[in-house]
């Protein structure tokens, strides 16, 4: 007696083969057969007939590194097709932390409502408190360089000494000892924006002695596109790592045609000297931090710090009157303030859905101003306050889409329409981001197969993260299995209701468990920590 049978299925393994139509047997977590399972018998079974099955979508790149902790459920994930999700993207997560209070501004805000104890120093102690939780996802964990940074140096705006380097490089081995897949960067948040070149490969050499990666949210993607992809690259072949460069496409003023020429700098240098990967989300909006769109200092140092500031408007309208008018901030180079429209804010719900121009209009006050008041008065949670704003054109996402070494992400959080998460609203991608892929990009627009856009959901993302068990359907795989309904497929979230579960999802198992089935989360908790 096996634990499961799916029959019948029209199966798309994942390697961007055809389809084929067969019954997939599973037990103690594995696939075992994929053939004709008449001579078996299940706990289990599910006749699929009509229905498409999939790998399991692993999202590359996610911010759910607090979310998962308040609620491993991960209900925004797993009823889009999720099974695995890495965190500690953009150099920014919650460990190691032995600064707590600083640690928490720089990643995805954390409520006093959540009941989040904190209680961890180490990235070790972080990941044992966070899979003791419960998971319904599997989880791969980078080592957010940022936090690292944090932890030795504060936010100093400097090189560190031979002592501080140490110091971190300690804490990337620490952290690669206990389960992390790799090193990630953002290069255009602080404190990650003052590390150069020579810091950060230092810090990936340890990374290559695990035999992990190297994930970059790099420097810039407008003027110095190309120097920022250089220097990513540089960085990995020094190291000995392999390369993932997070949501590639070029911001709208991007030099014309810097973009095919980095596609042909990232070609050639796999051609040289081995794997790179890329990835996208499938939108033209972006998400980001209302504070983003001000000088970085305003934002660094603990709550009180940053509050302090926010409460004199006036002295922050002096000191920040040159960065204004001479923008030098990668979102204000996008365009106006009638490009930047309020996703998120505890006190302005009413505002949400409008452009920041729009906000100061209402207000009868200047833009500049609306942004620092929007922040103040969410008090605590200013590092929630959010906003959206534009990603990329479609023809250069289109192109990003088309490239086969570019997965799928969602550049988003696992989070829930109900419970202590229902207010975090990170951007349409954390329910709908896979769902959406398949139908317009696959299904609709034709840009790309059916099949293809299953492998940039799949066995692309494994191999890039290194996750060698999981993203293709066959014998002694793990058995991380997602049906679906094509006729039904939807994405069901809208730039202004962007918190809606899509359609079409019909059965989800996580290590061959069923967690999903019938519009129904089952509440199982069977998710792993992947380690390399």
């Amino acid at each position: 007696m096996i634990d499961l049978i799916i029959k019948n299925g029209k199966i798309i393994d994942g390697t961007g083969e055809p389809p084929y139509t067969s019954d997939i047997a599973v037990d103690n977590g594995k696939i075992i057969q994929i053939g004709d399972s008449s001579s078996l018998n299940s706990k289990k079974t599910y006749d699929v007939t009509g229905k498409t099955v999939t790998p399991g979508f692993i999202d590359i790149h996610t911010h759910s590194d607090f979310p998962l902790f308040v609620d491993g459920s991960a209900q925004s994930g797993i009823r889009q097709g999720l099974t695995t999700a890495v965190i500690g993207n953009c150099g920014l997560g919650p460990a190691p932390a032995p600064n707590k209070e600083l640690t928490k501004q720089i990643t995805i805000g954390v409520k006093d409502e959540w009941g989040i104890d904190f209680n961890w120093n180490s990235f070790e102690e972080y990941l044992n408190a966070l899979i003791s939780k419960g998971q319904s996802l599997n989880i791969a964990a980078l080592i957010p360089h940022s936090t690292i940074r944090l932890a030795v140096m504060g936010f100093e705006a400097r090189e560190p000494t031979s002592k501080e380097l140490e110091m971190m490089k300690s804490l990337v081995d620490h952290a690669m000892s206990a389960g992390a897949i790799g090193l990630s960067t953002g290069l255009e948040y602080s404190p990650g924006l003052h590390a150069k070149e020579d810091e950060i490969i230092a810090l990936t050499k340890i990374v290559s002695k695990y035999g992990g990666i190297y994930a970059s949210h790099i420097r810039q993607r407008g003027d110095l596109f190309e120097k920022a992809v250089e220097e990513a690259l540089n960085i990995a072949k020094v190291a000995g790592v392999q390369a993932q460069l997070s949501h590639l496409a070029p911001r709208p003023y991007a030099p014309k045609d810097s973009f095919d020429n980095i596609l042909q700098l990232i070609y050639k240098f796999i051609d040289n000297y081995g794997p790179v990967g890329i990835d996208t989300f499938p939108d033209p909006w972006g998400p980001a931090y209302l504070l983003d769109l001000a000088p970085t200092w305003i934002r660094e140092g603990t709550e009180e710090d940053v509050l302090k500031r926010l409460s004199d408007p006036s002295f922050l309208m002096e000191e920040t009157k040159d960065y204004f008018e001479n923008p030098t901030n990668f979102l204000l180079k996008i365009g106006g303030f009638e490009t930047f429209f309020l996703t998120h804010s505890n006190s302005h719900t009413n505002l949400i859905g409008k452009s920041i121009e729009n906000i100061a209009y209402d207000w009868s006050t200047s833009p500049i101003e609306a942004i620092f008041k929007l922040a103040y008065d969410d008090g605590k949670d200013f590092g929630n306050v959010l906003i959206r704003h534009i990603f990329a054109t479609q023809e250069d996402l289109d192109k990003l889409i088309k490239q086969p070494i570019c997965s799928i992400e969602s550049d988003g959080a696992s989070t829930s329409k109900e419970g202590l998460l229902k207010d975090l609203v990170m951007n349409r991608s954390s329910f709908g981001y896979a769902p959406r892929f398949i139908k317009e990009y696959a299904l609709d627009r034709k840009i790309i197969s059916v099949e293809e856009s299953i492998r940039k959901l799949t066995s692309l993302p494994a191999k890039s993260a290194k996750l060698n068990s999981r993203g293709i359907l066959k014998p002694k795989m793990s058995a991380d299995i997602v049906v679906l309904d094509f006729n039904k497929l939807k994405d069901n979230t809208t730039d202004n209701n962007p918190q809606e579960y899509p359609s079409g999802i019909e059965l989800v198992t996580v290590n061959g468990k069923v967690v999903f089935d019938n519009n129904t989360h089952l509440g199982t908790l069977p998710g792993e920590l992947i380690k390399l």
